[in-house]
C-alpha cells in the first residue's frame, strides 16, 4: 500500500483542488490518502467530506497547531509501506505517485524530493521562482550535503522514516528539513527535478521581496543558528 499524507489548516479555498489532483492520479497502486486537520476554523472539512466516495479517504484531527505535529500524526496513521507528501495548497502531477514510488524500488534509496513552479504570481515571480526554487533545493545540498524533503513534494519508505524517529511535533515549520537531514543517515535521498508540483503563490501577493523574505529569515535563524522554534508568518 502507498499512503499520500496532507496536512491541512485553514485551507478551504484550495484543498478541493488538490484533492482533484490525487483523484486524478495513473496509478494502480493500492491507496490510502490521509488528511490532517490541523484545527481549522473555516470549511475545510466539509470540503474534505466531499472527497469519501472518491478517494479511500481518512480524516484526522490534530489539535497541536503546528506543521510538524500534523505531518507526525499523519504519519503515525499511514498503513502504507511507501508515504508520500503534500500539502493543501498543492496540485500533484497525474504521474506523481508513479514517478516518485518508482525511485524507492532502489534498496538504497529512502526518500526522494521533488520541486514546485508557481502559476498564480504576476509573470516575473514565476520567471524567477520557477527557475529559483530547483536551483536552490541543489545548493542547499552543495552546502549542508543533503536534500531537505520539502513538504510539498517527496516520499520517504516507512521502515526509514520510523528508523529515523520521524517529523517532530514540536517544529511549526522546517520540519521537513529536520527530516531530510535525519534520514540522510539510513540512505540516499533522490531529487527528481522532472517532477514539479504546482502549489499556491499566496506568500507572494505583496511581491517578490516580501514573500521570500518570509523564508528567508525564519530558515537562516534554524539552518545557521540552530533555532527551534521558528515559525513562518500565516499567509491566510
Amino acid at each position: 500500500m502507498i499512503s499520500v499524507v496532507i496536512p491541512a489548516y485553514n485551507e478551504e479555498k484550495y484543498i478541493s483542488n488538490c484533492l482533484d489532483s490525487i483523484v486524478r492520479q495513473e496509478s494502480a497502486q493500492n491507496l490510502e490518502v490521509i488528511v490532517v486537520d490541523n484545527n481549522s476554523t473555516d470549511n475545510t472539512l466539509k470540503v474534505i467530506q466531499k472527497f469519501r466516495d472518491r478517494l479511500n479517504l481518512k480524516i484526522v484531527i490534530e489539535k497541536k497547531k503546528g506543521r510538524g505535529a500534523a505531518r507526525s500524526r499523519g504519519f503515525q496513521t499511514a498503513k502504507g509501506d511507501i508515504i508520500l507528501g503534500t500539502e493543501a495548497d498543492t496540485i500533484v502531477p497525474p504521474d506523481w505517485i508513479e514517478e516518485l514510488s518508482s525511485k524507492l524500488i532502489d534498496k538504497n534509496v529512502v526518500a526522494v524530493t521533488g520541486p514546485c513552479k508557481f502559476e498564480d504570481c504576476s509573470l516575473l515571480i514565476k520567471i524567477i521562482m520557477n527557475q529559483f526554487q530547483p536551483f536552490g533545493m541543489v545548493l542547499y545540498r552543495v552546502l549542508f550535503g543533503y536534500y531537505w524533503l520539502s513538504g510539498f513534494n517527496f516520499a520517504i519508505k516507512k521502515s526509514a522514516y520510523l528508523k529515523s524517529g520521524g517529523f517532530n511535533p514540536e517544529l511549526n515549520t522546517f520540519d521537513d528539513i529536520e527530516l531530510g537531514e535525519k534520514i540522510k543517515r539510513f540512505g540516499k535521498v533522490v531529487f527528481i527535478r522532472n517532477t514539479p508540483v504546482i502549489v499556491s503563490g499566496r506568500r507572494f501577493k505583496k511581491g517578490l521581496f516580501e514573500g521570500l523574505s518570509s523564508y528567508f529569515k525564519p530558515f537562516i535563524e534554524y539552518s545557521l543558528f540552530h533555532k527551534k522554534s521558528v515559525s513562518l508568518d500565516d499567509p491566510r
